[in-house]
């Protein structure tokens, strides 16, 4: 075998860091009227950066005529392709997603795990509950969406989703109060000032919801959602390709079996 000739830029790319996807997250809380508008937009923000991006909803079980997340994580869901989606992909990931929690509270791969499911993309956007979400980003430096508009339930689910995000993943959301969705009940101020008011009051912790209004007409995203586009960039976390290491460790194991006493 011929060695490779030595060039110029043989000692740089021994420094090169190889290209991962990265993941961040979108809480929902039941507020679809903040989240899903929001969620669209900052999709497309990110794919006008330059990014491909796929979304693992987990509002969504996967089913064998719907297949996602879970069928990836078992190697039996054929190579994807984005067709003529507008730059990014959603899948249905809610069993998938409870995998992963279930899986490294055992000791095995974590989500962090999985970037070798994503080859194409640059994000991974992880759209699901606060107790979903918990496992899967305890400590890191992710800083999920909470989006937030003036109905009159969100003020409840995004405290509690706030709480949760707070005291058991260790993770501080940024808060987004959606100007333009459907309010049919409260106007969106006196929302996300409650939320502040509770946050300061039972959780001793200071919210400054960011305000970023919907684009209207024919427009997809603008300054607002782009600046929140590039904070999430800044926090989410790489996904490393351990996860078929983990499988082949975990299949080896189960056939490893010990050998009975007196047999030869």
């Amino acid at each position: 075998m011929l060695d490779a000739p030595p060039n110029q830029a043989a000692g740089l790319l021994d420094f090169a860091v190889p290209q991962t996807p990265r993941l961040t997250a979108m809480v929902s809380h039941g507020d679809e009227n903040a989240e899903l508008p929001l969620l669209l937009r900052v999709c497309a923000a990110l794919v006008g950066f330059g990014y491909m991006v796929t979304v693992l909803d987990g509002s969504v079980l996967e089913t064998s005529e719907n297949p996602g997340l879970e069928q990836l994580l078992n190697f039996a869901l054929p190579s994807r392709d984005h067709g003529d989606a507008p730059g990014w992909n959603i899948m249905p990931a809610g069993l998938g997603l409870q995998s992963l929690s279930a899986a490294h509270e055992h000791g095995g791969p974590s989500i962090a795990d999985c970037g070798s499911f994503f080859p194409n993309e640059g994000i991974v956007i992880a759209y699901a509950s606060a107790q979903c979400l918990t496992p899967l980003l305890q400590g890191s430096r992710v800083r999920p969406l909470l989006p937030i508009s003036g109905a009159k339930t969100s003020l409840l689910t995004s405290y509690l989703a706030l709480k949760r995000l707070l005291l058991k993943a260790k993770v501080e959301p940024t808060v987004v109060n959606v100007v333009g969705a459907e309010q049919p009940e409260l106007p969106g101020p006196a929302s996300w000032t409650s939320l502040s008011d509770c946050a300061k009051f039972f959780l001793n912790y200071e919210v400054t919801p960011l305000q970023i209004p919907l684009p209207s007409g024919n427009e997809r995203y603008n300054a607002g959602i782009s600046r929140l586009s590039l904070g999430l960039l800044e926090t989410a976390m790489p996904l490393e390709s351990g996860w078929a290491h983990h499988a082949s460790q975990r299949n080896r194991q189960s056939f490893s079996m010990p050998m009975a006493a007196g047999s030869h």
